[in-house]
């Protein structure tokens, strides 16, 4: 039997729920949305409107190290414009090699930008589409 798995949600440990939850929301335009759990300690925002990021606050530990590879990514149809909006918001990206404004390019032709959130965790853009 072939097991089969769909993507439901990402969740990330935080120090301030609301500076990340601002972050989210201004810099990916995420929306929130009801916890379903109705937990005060985590807030959930939807990513394509059946996948979320959770954000569950009370890290404590400030400065945590987080590994480049340890990341998490979306993909678009128009990296550019995603470049050209974290610019103006002030979001600094990378390529793999940390150059500030650089842009990934895979072997098969996918560009690839990264930055960092309010708590130090990756976030990959990728122009890959839908497949894998």
């Amino acid at each position: 039997m072939a097991l089969s798995f769909a993507l439901h949600h990402i969740s990330l440990y935080v120090r301030d729920q609301n500076v990340s939850a601002e972050f989210y929301a201004r810099v990916l335009g995420l929306a929130e949305i009801p916890n379903r759990l109705a937990s005060g300690h985590i807030r959930w925002f939807t990513i394509d409107g059946y996948r979320t990021l959770h954000l569950i606050g009370g890290d404590a530990q400030t400065g945590r190290d987080r590994a480049f590879s340890t990341h998490w990514a979306l993909s678009t149809p128009d990296i550019d414009a995603v470049m050209r909006h974290l610019t103006e918001q002030g979001v600094e990206y990378v390529n793999v090699a940390r150059e500030p404004r650089g842009v990934q390019v895979r072997p098969d032709g996918i560009r690839q930008i990264y930055f960092e959130d309010p708590d130090g965790h990756w976030v990959e853009i990728n122009d890959a589409g839908r497949e894998p």
